[in-house]
């Protein structure tokens, strides 16, 4: 059989049945073509052989005896051979960086198993919004995944998602074991990294005895369009645990967790996020104010409720069209989302108002910086508009903001949010525009701004 080097490039476009993927992977291989830089091809076509293995339209075939470093695949019903020359494992820092897809396939074995333990083929399972957070659910079955198949000492999800400049934001549920390392993971979505003895890793030995940990290994979640969701963390008690076809499981389960939280993330925007603007809607709000405010009771901490209302909005719509007024409340929406930290929480209330929930702890001081730079972002912001007679309006717009304070000033949602709808009512007297704290009766301190 006559042999052809050819480029990764190549391989996709001449070779792959690419049709034969989930769109959603065939857009994520079109997309690393597009872009042209050749380690994203070399990973987008790695991870298509991969996937493609899993559709049933490559097989993986057995290791030739004169080349055991070449992965070699066949398309379903042709003769030609594709044989890979992977780069081989290399150490970085204590840790062996394993391509994936030079791991063994028979691993996938266990699919069914993986599928029924984490229940993540069942409609029912990580599907009800009104629950508690649907990842700690996720979280949870990993830690019985991990004993059951690796005899880890525990798996964990650490969640968190890549914002628009491409740093991860971790969620509050969980922080990576060494943040370094996770980075490193991220950036190296197509492979795990493996520590077989975290005592000879110098920054790492001392947090790992303090958990009785030895060895680790450690992976990316990347979801459909190569989207990094959240890294997995597999941590075991002994030196040197895990074979290959252990990391291929490690793998699978980092695959199978990607699926889960795109279920999760598609059912809170269909349930939870606000058609027009995309911030949350009031039905997540009522959830959130409900959660944190039990949070900071807890920690003894305080926290703070704003409602922001947009000044003169009918006016808007009267002058301009409603398509016009749901762009001003798509612009006022991102400015205070750009506004609050990655924790907060803004939701569109209904109508031209807007909920703000700033996390504790936080104190009245910190509110009042807030909340005056939300109403100077609006202010600032340049607002340009298609009136009806299809001409641009360069446009200002004002919010005017109620502020109430837990436990200052209320001890349960409901309250809370009566104090700050009071100062609302009073920051929306001329000349609006500005920010007004809840003042119980009887106190003449002045809370306006």
């Amino acid at each position: 059989m006559k042999e052809k080097d050819i480029e990764f490039r190549e391989l996709i476009e001449r070779l792959l049945p690419l049709d034969q993927l989930l769109p959603g992977d065939r857009l994520r291989v079109h997309r690393a073509l597009a872009g042209g830089v050749g380690v994203q091809i070399e990973q987008a076509a790695l991870a298509a052989l991969s996937q493609l293995e899993q559709a049933g339209a490559l097989k993986r075939l057995p290791p030739d005896s004169k080349h055991p470093a070449r992965l070699r695949y066949q398309r379903t019903g042709a003769l030609d051979v594709i044989a890979l020359e992977l780069p081989t494992t290399r150490e970085r820092e204590g840790f062996l960086v394993f391509p994936r897809a030079s791991l063994p396939a028979h691993a996938r074995a266990g699919l069914d198993q993986v599928r029924r333990l984490l229940r993540l083929d069942d409609p029912r399972a990580l599907s009800d919004p009104r629950q508690a957070d649907p990842r700690l659910s996720l979280i949870q079955q990993l830690d019985q995944a991990g004993r059951e198949f690796l005899g880890a000492q525990s798996v964990r999800l650490v969640l968190g998602a890549d914002d628009e400049s491409g740093a991860a934001q971790t969620l509050e549920h969980s922080t990576p074991f060494d943040r370094p390392l996770a980075a490193e993971a991220r950036r190296l979505p197509e492979s795990i990294l493996y520590g077989p003895d975290l005592s000879q890793v110098p920054r790492l030995g001392p947090a790992a005895r303090e958990i009785g940990a030895q060895a680790m290994a450690i992976t990316a979640v990347a979801g459909s369009e190569g989207q990094v969701l959240a890294t997995l963390e597999v941590m075991s008690r002994e030196r040197d645990p895990f074979r290959p076809e252990d990391l291929s499981m490690v793998a699978l389960l980092a695959d199978y967790c990607a699926r889960a939280l795109e279920r999760v993330a598609s059912i809170e925007k269909l349930v939870f996020v606000d058609p027009v603007t995309q911030v949350y809607n009031r039905s997540y709000f009522d959830l959130q104010l409900v959660n944190e405010m039990a949070r900071a009771q807890r920690e003894q901490s305080s926290m703070a409720l704003v409602i922001a209302d947009i000044d003169d909005f009918k006016a808007f719509n009267t002058a301009f069209g409603y398509e016009a007024g749901n762009q001003v409340l798509v612009q006022v929406a991102h400015a205070l989302r750009g506004g609050v930290r990655p924790f907060d929480t803004v939701a569109r209330w209904g109508g031209e108002e807007f909920s703000i929930l700033l996390t504790a702890p936080v104190l009245a001081e910190d509110v009042a910086t807030a909340c005056e730079r939300l109403r100077s972002l609006v202010e600032r912001m340049p607002v340009r508009l298609e009136g009806l007679d299809r001409r641009l309006h360069k446009l200002g717009v004002t919010v005017s903001l109620g502020v109430a304070m837990h436990p200052d000033h209320a001890d349960n949602p409901q309250d809370l949010w009566r104090a700050a709808n009071q100062a609302l009512l009073e920051a929306k007297r001329p000349p609006k525009n500005r920010t007004v704290f809840f003042t119980p009766a009887g106190d003449s301190r002045s809370h306006a701004g």
